[in-house]
């Protein structure tokens, strides 16, 4: 799984893309401490278009993951392009409902804009 963080006026995406797996939910971490240490960060949008199920080895660390930066986070992460076993799972770990889902990424952008 690669990483991908752009900025885009006053938010930051993040982009996954490649096979989810155990062993690469740790750099993922490691990339997702190092934009919640920057001061100016803001509305952070996730994009998993790109990301493929491969089974359930690593989903848990994944998704404990991104509810660690939800815990985080200034404002609500906003996630994107989430293909349906994703966002069955990730709902299924989301007692609290931390987790935000739009369509696309420019509709959540347009709404970080008004």
């Amino acid at each position: 799984m690669k990483t991908h963080i752009r900025r885009d006026g006053a938010a930051v995406i993040v982009s996954l893309e490649g096979k989810l797996d155990y062993e690469t939910t740790d750099l993922l971490k490691d990339n997702l401490q190092k934009l919640h240490d920057e001061a100016t960060i803001g509305q952070v949008i996730f994009d998993l278009g790109e990301l493929q199920f491969v089974g359930s080895s690593g989903i848990s660390a994944f998704v404990q993951t991104l509810r660690d930066f939800n815990t985080r986070a200034v404002s609500r992460p906003r996630y994107t392009n989430v293909k349906s076993e994703f966002r069955r799972i990730m709902s299924a770990f989301d007692e609290t409902g931390s987790f935000d889902f739009w369509d696309a990424s420019n509709r959540a952008l347009k709404s970080v804009d008004n």
